[in-house]
């Protein structure tokens, strides 16, 4: 459908986005890439209407504030506030303030892969959008980022230097957590892959055996280790993220809502209503409604 949440590469994040990005700037590759947030994100137009990203970003915010759509949560970024967003995620920024500055950074899964952080690390870095820095951490945090801003800007890049200021930042960010998830072997590595796998298939996959075959388990150990990890079934999982994807759509309402069961692959507008229902306990058209009176 024409109207379907695109997904965008860095190329065509950076001119959609970022039309101040100069030349060099916008036909950059790299796995990693750096920005002020005050030199390029002000220049969006707002509002902007969802997408999706095919690199991970982080938006490292130093004075003012963004607020930030991320699947179906808003969230007000301010001084001192992180907001990491994953690959695939549904995002839109809906205001920037005048005085916004700060950082964004652009960084692929291989880069993350490349530092050698543990399973339980990166699972505590997706597990939570939000990252308050402490104030004790926070100037060389805006140092790291700044020494790294020196080297991708640097005439001779070297790779090795990058990846090394890229992995203080994320070691700064996950030591100086105070809570992190709890070690659960086997159940939360397994959690992690299906959320991961959920994310990419929800709109051609709603069944339990699908994920179960992918990861080469049976079915009753995964709803196993999903209930135990989480709290919920992965059944209930598979319909949250289906009716989060639905509502996004939803609030363009040029969209028929048949056009949006049909585009999320629900075998029909009934089923579709059944399930949005059980999630939300409101119909689509009754949460399209109370969008509408805001």
């Amino acid at each position: 459908m024409d109207n379907s949440i695109q997904i965008f590469s860095t190329y065509q994040y950076k001119e959609q986005f970022l039309p101040q990005v100069n030349s060099i700037a916008l036909h950059n590759k790299s796995q990693l890439q750096l920005y002020r947030i005050e030199n390029y994100l002000k220049e969006i137009v707002i509002p902007v209407p969802p997408y999706r990203t095919s690199f991970n970003f982080m938006l490292f915010v130093t004075e003012g504030y963004i607020k930030q759509q991320v699947e179906t949560e808003n969230y007000l970024i301010g001084a001192g506030q992180i907001l990491n967003i994953k690959q695939g995620s549904i995002t839109r920024t809906h205001e920037l303030s005048e005085n916004i500055k700060g950082f964004y950074l652009i960084y692929e899964n291989d880069v993350i892969n490349s530092i050698s952080l543990s399973r339980q690390d990166i699972i505590f870095l997706t597990s939570d959008p939000v990252i308050k820095i402490h104030e004790k951490i926070y100037d060389s945090m805006v140092k790291i980022f700044e020494l790294l801003e020196t080297e991708l800007n640097s005439e001779c890049i070297q790779e090795d230097i990058c990846s090394t200021f890229f992995r203080a930042i994320m070691l700064k960010i996950i030591k100086q957590a105070t809570h992190k998830p709890l070690l659960m072997g086997r159940e939360l590595d397994i959690t992690y892959k299906f959320r991961e796998k959920l994310q990419q298939e929800h709109k051609l996959h709603k069944n339990v055996f699908f994920y179960a075959q992918e990861l080469n388990i049976s079915e009753t150990y995964l709803n196993k280790c999903i209930k135990k990890a989480t709290g919920k079934p992965p059944k209930q999982w598979i319909n949250e993220i289906c009716v989060q994807h639905s509502q996004v759509l939803l609030r363009d309402l040029g969209r028929e809502i048949a056009d949006v069961a049909y585009e999320l692959n629900f075998h029909s507008l009934s089923h579709f209503s059944r399930v949005f229902k059980k999630v939300t306990n409101q119909s689509p058209s009754a949460f399209r409604l109370q969008v509408l009176n805001k």
